[in-house]
């Protein structure tokens, strides 16, 4: 039996960022929810590499920026990858700023896009020791000499367990044990220094780590910490989340981690039957992601009415959408420095919990951002419409000035209904007439105007 077009197009819209008319009758054909999933997860393994053409290291940067706003929004089959990427930016992020590199950044990014639905251990080992977290959380500097608990503290707390759920003596072992790995400030290579190491043995969440002294088990005790918080570990008696006490810590984590991916993807406040179940999924597939993953996106929770109108879109996912929507390539039409006006500038998060979902983008001052994204973009599809070929372009083709003056002039719900259409917006009756006031309230000249409008409906801003 057919999916229900209306829980394809919410998939995509979760999933792919917006649900294109191509995927929506692709996924509408096959046997189940399940097979649309294993679907969208249906990844390539070499997803490219991102082009940065520019000789400016700050320009290199946008180059980044561009290439993956292009790979959300046009360049990818599955967009699935993209999507996922940005989640683990978003989880385990560093920022441009102080890494100062955008071929470090690069590097982090490639390891999302490319083990981004693979395993939650493997990415978070590789991600350790990638120069750009070394420098983000500063444990390029963490030597025997002078512990620097950053890092440590960080995975445990935000990464992978949660507040609460070690203390302050696994905080010291961890860091302890991630001394001697740094980086080399000219070349940007990752370096190992076995003489800053301490490889003392300790205890950390109930296990006893540090007892590979072999030159080449030193430099395994720092990722050795995540095998114990993702396998054998206990919360410790003293931890202040009591109700976690004596738990293991792999339960842990993955509960930690799924609240983060329903809150990404959902939107709402998790169920606990949803929870448990993405926890026995992570736990049950050695947090391997896509089964972890498809539990969630098969869920009837993920399909109730409170999760379909809980989600506002990011400034990322909104961009996306009006990519997809015009036709418009990233390169000289995505106003970065709007981005930050709206809240969320990719590469550049906010601090090490990176952003926040949902109501943190609904402000004065992100809804100005917002209005002023969509004016830009509308202009965008108008620059040949004043001093080029006349027309308005947008993905599904062109509106032309001849149109606007001869077609449509007695016809103000026909533009409104050929704007829509071209791109493939669905709006609801309210926001539909809202748009068709305007128009036969305005002269033919203003109604170029319904593009800034139509980018600004509710139904645009909603995911």
């Amino acid at each position: 039996m057919p999916v229900a077009q209306s829980d394809i197009e919410h998939l995509l819209r979760r999933t792919e960022f917006v649900a294109r008319a191509g995927r929506v009758a692709e996924l509408t054909a096959v046997a189940d929810i399940g097979a649309a999933v294993d679907n969208v997860m249906a990844v390539p393994a070499n997803p490219g590499t991102p082009s940065l053409p520019s000789a400016e290291n700050w320009q290199r940067g946008e180059d980044l920026t561009y290439y993956w706003f292009d790979r959300m929004g046009h360049d990818s089959a599955r967009p699935m990858q993209e999507k996922m990427s940005f989640f683990w930016h978003g989880h385990f992020c560093s920022e441009f700023g102080k890494v100062g590199s955008a071929e470090l950044m690069r590097a982090q990014i490639q390891l999302f896009r490319t083990g981004g639905l693979g395993n939650l251990r493997t990415l978070a080992k590789t991600m350790s020791t990638q120069v750009a977290m070394l420098r983000y959380l500063d444990n390029n500097q963490n030597r025997n000499t002078s512990p620097n608990q950053n890092f440590a503290r960080e995975l445990m707390e935000l990464f992978l367990l949660g507040v609460g759920n070690y203390t302050e003596a696994d905080v010291e072992a961890s860091a302890a044990a991630w001394t001697g790995h740094t980086d080399n400030w000219q070349t940007g290579a990752y370096e190992w220094r076995a003489d800053w190491h301490d490889g003392l043995q300790k205890q950390f969440l109930g296990r006893t780590i540090n007892q590979t002294n072999t030159a080449a088990g030193l430099k395994l005790h720092g990722p050795e910490t995540i095998d114990v918080m993702l396998g054998t570990g206990v919360v410790p008696a003293g931890a202040k989340v009591t109700a976690n006490r004596g738990r293991p810590t792999k339960e842990v984590a993955a509960e930690f981690v799924s609240r983060k991916l329903w809150t990404f993807f959902a939107g709402t406040e998790p169920p606990a039957a949803v929870i448990n179940a993405m926890r026995d999924a992570a736990v049950a597939n050695d947090f391997s992601i896509k089964p972890w993953l498809r539990v969630m996106l098969t869920r009837p929770e993920f399909y109730s009415a409170e999760v379909r109108r809980g989600l506002v879109r990011s400034p990322t996912d909104l961009m996306v959408a009006y990519l997809v929507a015009t036709g418009l390539r990233a390169r000289d039409n995505v106003p970065l420095w709007i981005m930050e006006s709206m809240g969320q500038r990719p590469l550049f998060p906010p601090n090490v919990s990176g952003w926040k979902h949902n109501g943190y983008f609904v402000n004065a001052s992100a809804m100005s951002g917002r209005t002023s994204a969509a004016r830009h973009i509308a202009w965008r599809t108008m620059r040949g419409y004043w001093d080029g070929d006349g027309k308005i372009n947008l993905a599904g083709g062109s509106i032309s000035r001849s149109q606007i003056e001869g077609t449509y002039r007695d016809d103000p719900n026909g533009l409104v209904d050929r704007t829509l259409a071209l791109m493939s917006l669905t709006v609801t009756t309210e926001s539909r007439n809202a748009l068709y006031a305007y128009a036969g309230g305005s002269e033919w000249w203003e109604r170029n105007e319904l593009i800034a409008l139509a980018l600004m409906t509710p139904e645009m801003h909603v995911a």
